[in-house]
């Protein structure tokens, strides 16, 4: 992905962990669960309560990497335009609206208003999105929707992560990133707080056990969309860490999103139809002559995109908790660990297992898991 930022390689931003109680929650009001403004950095964190009698459930789903970064482009073929908007690593919900919008200017000048949408993961979702909005007469085809698909198990803070290898993309990549990346987080700041939409600010720290040998670095991004964003030498104020880069980011709960959006686009006309493609071919028989392929890791089978690799990432689900209004990745040499607040749970992360395509959970992985985030937890005290 972008590299080293803020000393942590958000190339692989998930880790992993496992088990023990970190105690009550402070007595404070609930922030998270109501989508009030994000807390200063300042005000008290309270620990996340990690034990095995608050798992929900564990769950794995796969990245679609590409060492070279997501595919975006158009090409003409068997009377039909297709557009490849697939391959976002752990990025697909950052980036949906950003690769969306950019994928839609593509059509623009065909002059073609009906569409086809090949997958109804956040990709395809947002694209039909933004397709219903420009007045497009739009199908989405896919073989399972919202909640089955892999978008619903991301973690999805907004904050671009497994993406790229930077010593295989190139610079032209890398522009292609960061106008996805700015489009899709201007998008996301108007749903913050929005009601059914499940997008909210939150303060967020990524934790370290030592300060860096070098400055904090600015991201490719830009800095302006972390808002806060600086380096603090505090224990007291990084949940005992001795370093961290703290700032308040976007979180997504998939859960609330993704219905939002399908229903959005109904009321704009739009229809889902239950399908499975096995070839090109299948999918060139289409009625509509405008195509968009959204199909993530699909697209490795379907088109033959052999560069595509998964990456498999692991879950724990908590019973949620109203006064957690933060979260944190922490890279350590045990992996990396990450929590996110949603409505519904406390979200804990996480592996990267790399070429690994197996949706079987790994349950001495979830021990693990919870015992690193309730040693977090406890030091948040």
């Amino acid at each position: 992905m972008t590299g080293v930022r803020g000393q942590l390689d958000r190339r692989v931003f998930m880790g992993g962990a496992a088990a023990s109680l970190a105690g009550p929650p402070l007595a404070r009001p609930a922030f998270a669960a109501t989508g009030d403004p994000a807390r200063p950095f300042d005000a008290p964190y309270a620990p996340v309560q990690v034990s095995p009698d608050r798992v929900i459930r564990s769950v794995v789903g796969l990245r679609p990497y590409r060492a070279a970064g997501f595919v975006l482009k158009r090409e003409n073929v068997a009377r039909r335009t297709l557009i490849h908007n697939y391959g976002h690593g752990g990025c697909g919900v950052t980036l949906s609206w950003g690769c969306a919008r950019m994928a839609v200017e593509l059509a623009a000048e065909t002059g073609e208003r009906r569409a086809a949408i090949i997958g109804s993961g956040v990709m395809g979702l947002t694209t039909a999105a933004v397709l219903a909005q420009r007045g497009y007469d739009v199908t989405l085809y896919a073989e399972d929707f919202p909640p089955n698909t892999t978008s619903n198990i991301a973690g999805a803070l907004w904050f671009p992560t497994s993406l790229y290898d930077p010593d295989v993309a190139g610079d032209a990549f890398l522009a292609q990133f960061r106008q996805a990346a700015r489009l899709a987080h201007r998008d996301f700041q108007h749903l913050a707080n929005r009601p059914g939409y499940g997008v909210w600010w939150l303060r967020f720290l990524e934790l370290h056990d030592a300060a860096p040998a070098t400055p904090l670095a600015p991201a490719i991004e830009g800095n302006d969309l972390y808002p806060g964003r600086a380096a603090s030498l505090d224990p007291e104020a990084n949940l005992g860490f001795p370093y961290a880069v703290r700032f308040h980011a976007l979180m997504i709960d998939p859960d609330h999103f993704l219905p939002a959006l399908m229903a959005d686009i109904r009321r704009a006309g739009g229809r889902f139809v239950q399908r499975r493609f096995e070839t090109p071919g299948a999918v060139y028989d289409l009625k509509e002559k405008l195509i968009f392929n959204c199909s993530g890791y699909g697209a490795k089978a379907l088109f033959g995109d052999d560069a595509m690799t998964p990456i498999s990432g692991q879950l724990t689900l908590l019973l949620p908790q109203t006064d957690i209004d933060y979260g944190y990745v922490n890279p350590s040499e045990d992996g990396l660990a990450y929590m996110f607040p949603r409505r519904g749970a406390i979200v804990l992360g996480g592996t990267t297992n790399k070429g690994d395509a197996s949706l079987a959970v790994n349950d001495a992985e979830k021990q693990r898991m919870l015992a690193r985030h309730a040693a977090i937890a406890a030091s948040a005290r």
